[in-house]
């Protein structure tokens, strides 16, 4: 092994995609904005990159659903809310100040919205109303706004909460978008930022929320051949032409090649590892499908229409193999261009080594 491989960059400089997403945020709160890309494309990454940029005047809610379990309305209220101890309940706007004062840098890591304790236990704790829940964050905004600071909600990985269910038995994701529409489009109190990579997810809440005109889609997509090679070169990499024929600029499979060089091997036999593991996968799912699926044949014969990297779908005829594929994390879908494709480079490969 060579002792003196180089560390990879803690971020992948991507510029354009920094100074486009800035811009949204310094305008006035319009629309909830989607970000959307495939897996492992950065997104995380360059919504912290962004936040960490902003000046000081934003206040910058952010939270992670990624390693967080929310079965119920309870879980969601605990993972939004930071608990303040000890308050009494004239105090609020006192409250919101004082977390005004630890400043934005303290508030990038995930933290929760304040909240004093015995508001907590009154509205949430007995319960269990997400109008409780909207009423008081349209608070703290309010007061936030008030202070001079413009608030940022921006939710990662939401997906995560779309089976919760309120007390009224309706799903807390229709209320939720209903509030965010609420903190941009009509009060444009707020600026609402939501990151998955299940963008069927964005097309069912489009579809069922009536987001239209009220939502707008940002693209976090895998990196373009000269900035690819740019970032192959930060890492240390000499194979560049090999590297991006196997895995192209998905940023996931460039740390994988990273982490395989330091366990000693060359980039080529790095690549050829990665690859051949993506096979086995693809090979276990081919199992998986006929033997689980009466449909088995026809998902299957569905992915050799990716012996071409992309196809548009027709949503009447290949919902339910877009469904499946999609949600085995093996072809992305772009609500915004109905393009289908494999999740990366290194699936292509895969895909047309295995249904040939």
């Amino acid at each position: 092994m060579d002792i003196h491989l180089k560390e990879p960059p803690e971020f992948v400089n991507r510029e354009k995609e920094i100074e486009s997403l800035k811009r949204v945020l310094w305008g006035r709160p319009n629309v909830i904005w989607f970000v959307y890309g495939p897996i492992n494309s950065g997104k995380t990454a360059l919504i912290s990159k962004v936040i960490e940029e902003l000046p000081e005047d934003y206040c910058v809610f952010y939270i992670n659903f990624r390693w967080r379990y929310v079965e119920n309305l309870k879980d969601l209220v605990q993972v939004l809310f930071e608990v303040r101890f000890g308050e009494e309940k004239e105090k609020f706007r006192e409250v919101i100040k004082e977390f005004l004062k630890e400043g934005v840098r303290a508030l990038k890591r995930g933290k929760g919205i304040p909240i004093p304790e015995k508001i907590f236990e009154y509205l949430f704790q007995r319960g269990e109303k997400i109008e409780d829940v909207f009423r008081y964050l349209e608070r703290v905004f309010e007061i936030i706004k008030e202070e001079g600071y413009n608030p940022v909600f921006i939710l990662d990985e939401m997906q995560s909460i779309k089976e919760i269910i309120n007390s009224s038995g309706r799903p807390v994701l229709s209320e939720l978008f209903n509030f965010l529409v609420g903190m941009t489009k009509e009060k444009h109190l707020c600026h609402c930022l939501c990151v998955t990579s299940d963008c069927l997810f964005i097309e069912s809440v489009y579809s069922n929320a009536r987001l239209e005109g009220r939502a707008e889609y940002f693209l976090v997509d895998d990196l373009e051949r000269e900035k690819a090679f740019e970032v192959y070169q930060a890492f240390g990499f000499e194979e560049k032409e090999l590297i991006w024929d196997y895995i192209g600029g998905k940023i996931g499979d460039i740390i994988r090649v990273f982490e395989e060089k330091k366990r000693g091997y060359t980039e080529r036999e790095a690549v050829e590892i990665i690859f051949k593991d993506e096979v086995r996968r693809l090979e276990w799912l081919e199992a998986k499908v006929f033997r689980e699926r009466k449909d088995g044949k026809d998902l299957w014969e569905f992915l050799k229409k990716f012996e071409q990297w992309e196809n548009k779908v027709d949503l009447r005829e290949d919902f339910e193999k877009l469904i499946y594929w999609v949600g085995k994390n093996v072809l992305f879908y772009d609500p915004l261009k109905g393009i289908l494709r494999p999740q990366s480079q290194l699936l292509w490969r895969a895909i047309k080594e295995v249904v040939k």
